[in-house]
């Protein structure tokens, strides 16, 4: 159970990692637009990359030394449950980006540089959303011997 448990943990790492790969590889062009919605898009969009790269690296580093562990079955069930209380602790923060990328895109909508940072922070949350819900509804299975594929 250790194994396809961080091997889960592992997958959803390189999913988040290809997520930031994708968000910088979209950001830093725009950075050099001539345009400041773009430009200010771009910039979010990859400053959430490096962020995003940075957590998935850091839990990676975790896995490998969990891996490392001989661990029982009830070490395996306490970082599922810190897993997936982390994963509903961040669907909330999620809804409160986007919440606060429509702050920015309906507080002063002339304002081409907010809306960009608005319409990005939009995205990122939305896809964090969605990928954090994702997860944690398939992980929420896992102790009862259900064991997420691919």
């Amino acid at each position: 159970m250790a194994m396809s448990f961080l091997n889960y943990q592992r997958r959803m790492m390189y999913q988040l990692l290809f997520w930031a790969g994708l968000s910088l590889g979209v950001g830093l062009p725009m950075t050099l637009s001539t345009r400041e919605w773009v430009r200010a898009f771009g910039g979010m969009t990859a400053a959430w990359a490096a962020v995003n790269a940075l957590i998935a690296l850091l839990a990676l580093r975790g896995v490998r030394k969990k891996a490392q562990q001989n661990a029982d079955a009830a070490t395996i069930e306490g970082w599922i449950r810190q897993l997936l209380r982390l994963l509903w602790i961040n669907v909330a923060l999620d809804a409160l980006y986007i919440a606060v990328g429509v702050g920015l895109i309906v507080a002063v909508p002339e304002n081409r540089m907010l809306n960009g940072f608005g319409w990005a922070i939009v995205v990122q949350g939305a896809f964090l959303l969605l990928f954090d819900a994702w997860h944690g509804m398939r992980l929420r299975h896992f102790p009862r011997g259900f064991t997420p594929s691919a």
